[in-house]
């Protein structure tokens, strides 16, 4: 089977361009032909398709004028189209609805993954009409967490009567995760060996990301710490404003990425996610994975996290996360729970079975409209 994975931008160290990167790869397990299609590639692999007028020519301008012979290629070369997110977020909406119409005509099965409707968080474009996020009945949408179906329940009723919605979490590798290099990591980022290397795998320019939450965090630990405490945070993009004063008083600040995941939670003594909104919050499962300790919340989807048996702290229990951090033994069972429950629920050696059914489901959908 050809599948065509597309997104607004792929291969980068976003949610989006990981969470495509690991269906990517599933369909690939299956013995499918994946073309990646996008606005724009942090990274390159051969047979790559840019689509004209999913991304912006400079940033905080509008995408250029849709390349409509492109998206009817694409699907008319392909037996599986796969919006991953493409069909959500309104950032290019003109490219988003051009892709549904074409599958449309085209009689091309779609299958989509809604991470981040626009009313979920700040649209980066004015929301106007009931276009995007995609709701063809036609097409099978696949929302990330329970919370987005029943919005999607609630706007679209004929989806779930139909039969349209369908859950599936994001998942993580749990045996990559636990193979990462923390003496030579921690080297690297210059890290002394007895120091508390607090993770904030976030994006400076992500509001909801919370970083004045997680300095203060990280100060509250050093004050309970006979440890010295440092604030590592992935992304070492300039910041500004009230970002900009909680980065100039965290304790040893460190900044920037790691290319290996394993490395970057091997290095870790702490995982700290405070975002006032996340669509799942991969950091927390990532965490569990690597048997590390992690403080998260208040985003409500962290609920659906929890409900799956990983024990989560909140930004609150600073004390209990000091006594954990202070005696590995009591820490022990804890991280022990979360790392069987993720492998449980979230392990992404499962991926290529969810995926062949999902591809099955949208082929029916395809060939069979349900009515409006």
């Amino acid at each position: 089977m050809r599948v065509c994975l597309v997104s607004h931008r792929l291969g980068g160290f976003d949610g989006v361009s990981i969470e495509a990167a690991k269906w990517a790869a599933g369909f690939r397990a299956l013995g499918h032909r994946v073309t990646r299609a996008a606005g724009h590639f942090v990274d390159r692999e051969p047979g790559d398709v840019e689509v004209t007028g999913m991304w912006a020519d400079r940033p905080g301008g509008d995408p250029p004028p849709v390349d409509h012979a492109v998206i009817r290629r694409l699907c008319t070369e392909h037996d599986l189209l796969v919006l991953d997110n493409a069909g959500s977020l309104w950032s290019a909406p003109d490219a988003s609805t051009a892709w549904e119409r074409h599958a449309l005509d085209t009689g091309t099965p779609v299958l989509l993954r809604h991470h981040d409707p626009a009313w979920q968080g700040t649209a980066l474009r004015a929301v106007d009409g009931d276009a995007v996020p995609l709701h063809h009945p036609a097409h099978l949408h696949v929302l990330i967490n329970e919370r987005t179906a029943g919005e999607f329940t609630a706007r679209w009723p004929e989806l779930h009567r139909t039969g349209a919605l369908r859950v599936v979490h994001n998942r993580v590798h749990v045996d990559r995760l636990a193979s990462g290099d923390r003496d030579r990591t921690r080297a690297r980022l210059g890290v002394a060996p007895d120091e508390v290397l607090v993770l904030h795998p976030a994006r400076v320019e992500g509001a909801n990301k919370n970083i004045p939450g997680a300095v203060r965090i990280a100060t509250e630990l050093r004050a309970r710490l006979d440890r010295p405490v440092r604030y590592w945070l992935t992304d070492d993009t300039p910041a500004t404003g009230h970002v900009a004063e909680a980065l100039a008083a965290a304790p040893g600040p460190v900044r920037g990425h790691v290319a290996e995941q394993a490395d970057m939670y091997a290095a870790a003594d702490l995982v700290l996610l405070p975002s006032t909104w996340e669509g799942w919050g991969l950091p927390v499962a990532e965490a569990a994975a690597a048997r590390r300790l992690v403080v998260a919340g208040p985003y409500p989807v962290l609920d659906e996290l929890r409900a799956l048996g990983l024990h989560v702290p909140g930004p609150d229990a600073v004390d209990e996360v000091a006594a954990l951090l202070g005696d590995p033994a009591a820490a022990a069972e804890p991280l022990a729970a979360n790392h069987r429950a993720v492998r449980e629920h979230l392990d992404a050696a499962a991926l290529p079975a969810v995926l062949a059914e999902l591809a099955e489901l949208a082929r029916r959908r395809c060939a069979t409209p349900p009515r409006r």
